[in-house]
């Protein structure tokens, strides 16, 4: 996160290079509404995380509700506390303010992150792909009316990465094998695993395609750009989403012995 910001946002290039996305921003965008970002707010972020404290105690697992909230309100927190000390320089006549990181991409991964952790297994496949779509229209919508450039969805990413990290790290043991965590069929995890390694691949490619066409000739096409410039924000979650999910998927629950060998009756 510290470099995307010292290149995006302490550079005058940086600075340009995402102002020029903004100036593709049009009253008459692709969404109409802004309901998806207007969910996100802090009674909503309390309730997510009463939600979160519920299931864990429902299936027992108090230690790993707890280590959810954590993800969610330390992400919280630190998105705001970054956007009010890293600063916007004024050195490429930008005229828009400083918008680093972005709160409601934060939150958006944040929150799938933390109910992935209280998720039994077997229903994690499902909860990925809703989650990964509205944290990715977030991010997309949040660029497409101008609220955020790209920098601010990848900052939002590496903080809810980075929480994520921590409490995986330092927390409690969120798979041991219990009843509940126990993986079912294995093609859904690989559906999804080749979904996500799909998507990124192609969001990457197409935003590098934007980007050339953006700035062929030296003019800028701004429209273009900022095409380019929500295929990064999209291949930016839909990355850090996938390192989660290959990461978990290093963390099965073993067969036991009695699951492994069938007894004899």
């Amino acid at each position: 996160m510290p470099l995307v910001y010292a290149a995006a946002v302490l550079t005058p290039m940086g600075q340009r290079v995402e102002d020029a996305a903004l100036g593709g921003v049009r009253e008459s965008d692709l969404f109409g509404s802004d309901t998806a970002l207007n969910v996100i707010s802090v009674p909503v972020i309390l309730l997510l995380v009463v939600v979160i404290a519920a299931v864990a105690f429902a299936r027992r697992r108090l230690a790993v509700g707890l280590g959810a909230g954590v993800v969610v309100l330390a992400s919280a927190a630190t998105s705001t506390l970054v956007k009010r000390i890293a600063e916007r320089p004024e050195i490429a006549q930008s005229t828009t303010p400083n918008s680093f990181p972005s709160g409601h991409a934060t939150i958006a991964l944040a929150a799938l992150f933390a109910v992935l952790m209280v998720t039994p297994r077997r229903f994690r496949p499902v909860v990925v792909l809703l989650g990964t779509g509205y944290a990715v229209f977030v991010a997309n919508q949040t660029v497409v009316y101008g609220w955020h450039r790209v920098s601010d969805i990848v900052g939002a990413s590496a903080i809810a990465l980075f929480w994520l990290g921590v409490v995986r790290a330092v927390g409690p043991l969120v798979d041991r094998g219990q009843r509940g965590d126990r993986d079912g069929s294995r093609w859904p995890r690989r559906l999804v695993t080749a979904l996500l390694l799909i998507a990124t691949g192609t969001t990457f490619l197409v935003g590098v395609a934007a980007l050339v066409v953006g700035i062929a000739g030296g003019t800028h096409d701004h429209g273009a750009i900022l095409v380019a410039g929500r295929m990064a924000s999209s291949a930016s979650v839909l990355a850090v989403v996938t390192i989660v999910w290959l990461a978990d998927d290093m963390h099965r629950a073993p067969r036991t012995g009695a699951e492994a060998v069938p007894t004899e009756r």
